[in-house]
């Protein structure tokens, strides 16, 4: 009845949170659409619609691809991301594809990075010009600074 369906979500959306606990190890792939947070060790890759947050004693060996990651455990491997944010106690080390990397002091990253633009990450249609571009196109049209 009414509440039940009152608080559900709108279809297409995430509804929750899978928890993998610090006693935990899981030696595989993981697929989700909902978020992550991991306070145990994986061994295998992370495939999320929605966010993964990888908590102080988590430990990844593996890739991982999802809307945002946050860090203040360990990963060993690839992270593709919209954002990326390694707190204080995080720990990456591999190969970062992302629009948004954040590295708060304390947290450490070891490897490289892609920055791609924004307009990579969103939906055909809905894309931005990114600000440098738009400079860039107005500054090969040869015109004068706008009055």
């Amino acid at each position: 009845m009414g509440i039940l369906g009152r608080d559900r979500p709108q279809q297409g959306t995430s509804s929750g949170s899978t928890i993998i606990g610090s006693d935990t190890q899981l030696v595989g792939n993981l697929t989700l659409n909902d978020n992550l947070h991991l306070d145990g060790r994986i061994e295998g890759d992370i495939q999320s619609d929605a966010d993964v947050t990888v908590g102080q004693s988590g430990r990844l060996e593996g890739e991982i691809r999802a809307r945002r990651v946050l860090v203040s455990g360990r990963v060993q491997g690839r992270i593709e991301a919209e954002r990326l944010e390694i707190v204080a106690g995080g720990v990456v080390e591999g190969n970062v594809v992302t629009v948004d990397l954040v590295i708060e002091p304390g947290g450490r990253f070891n490897g490289s990075s892609e920055i791609r633009p924004e307009a990579a990450s969103t939906q055909a249609g809905t894309k931005k010009t990114p600000p440098a571009a738009r400079n860039a196109d107005a500054s090969t049209e040869g015109s004068s600074s706008p009055a």
